[in-house]
């Protein structure tokens, strides 16, 4: 990997409205400059999750859920 791209890791507490809790894992790339690069976000078993907005994520089965914390992972 390039020394111009820093890779952080960083696991994310989510929330739905119906109470269940989910660990989202998200890895950033950034640019030498601290520009985001990338962001990809998953379950901790690999399936893809949809980033909507800051603190709020869509599930592979459609689930919104809200973040509650997050955490160096």
């Amino acid at each position: 990997m390039s020394e111009q791209h820093a890779v952080r890791r960083i696991a994310v507490i989510a929330v739905a409205e119906n109470g269940n809790t989910y660990r989202i894992e998200r890895q950033g790339r950034q640019s030498g400059d601290g520009a985001p690069a990338s962001v990809a976000c998953c379950l901790p078993d690999g399936q893809q999750v949809d980033r909507l907005d800051r603190g709020l994520y869509r599930l592979p089965d459609g689930t919104v859920v809200k973040t509650r914390r997050a955490f160096k992972a």
